[in-house]
């Protein structure tokens, strides 16, 4: 409020610095000359409507001050609000990546051959693993993912090289363990069994 003041108490001083330089121009006169020639009544009628231009004058430029002030706050609202959706937007992507980096599988296997190739990496005697029931198709989620399926048959495994492929399984090929079958020979303290798996991947 006392803004608005300040601004109109600075527009009446230069209405009235106007009027001031204006009396000492030959217009003045000139208009003087015109205010004589007219009725009283018509001399109030021009007074009124001067009247009325320097009362409403300088609160139709405050309103325009204001209403620019006004639609320039809300440019930079709406263009503030943009941009928090686009930083929204930018992290929700960003955290979907992120997600499916951790379910989604580096690379799906196209074939059993395949699956099986990639736990010879594991450091496991590859003669002690072999697959079973492979099976691959779309997912019910989405057709770009595929799933893939399959039995993880061990042999004669040691504590440490079963607890090993199981994580390995999980960390590096980001599967998921459906159900894990374990047949222990207590003589020679070997583990053999099946590991039935699920794998995401991007077809």
């Amino acid at each position: 409020m006392d803004m608005v003041m300040n601004w109109l108490k600075s527009i009446d001083q230069i209405i009235f610095n106007q009027i001031d330089l204006f009396k000492n121009t030959k217009y003045y006169e000139q208009f003087m000359d015109f205010m004589n020639q007219l009725s009283d009544d018509q001399q109030r009628l021009v007074t009124y409507v001067i009247s009325a231009i320097f009362i409403l004058g300088p609160l139709l430029v405050v309103g325009i001050i204001g209403l620019n002030t006004y639609t320039l706050k809300s440019n930079l609202n709406t263009k503030k609000e943009i941009q928090a959706t686009t930083y929204k937007f930018i992290n929700q992507a960003d955290r979907l990546q992120s997600l499916q980096q951790t379910i989604l599988g580096p690379r799906a296997p196209g074939s059993q051959n395949e699956l099986k190739a990639s736990l010879n990496a594991f450091n496991i005697d590859p003669n002690k693993l072999s697959v079973d029931n492979f099976k691959q198709e779309s997912s019910h989620n989405s057709p770009q993912i595929k799933q893939i399926s399959a039995d993880i048959i061990y042999k004669q495994l040691v504590l440490s090289d079963f607890v090993d492929l199981v994580k390995k399984l999980i960390t590096i090929n980001k599967v998921r363990i459906s159900a894990i079958e374990i047949n222990r020979d207590d003589s020679e303290k070997l583990l053999s069994g099946r590991i039935n798996i699920l794998q995401y991947a991007k077809k």
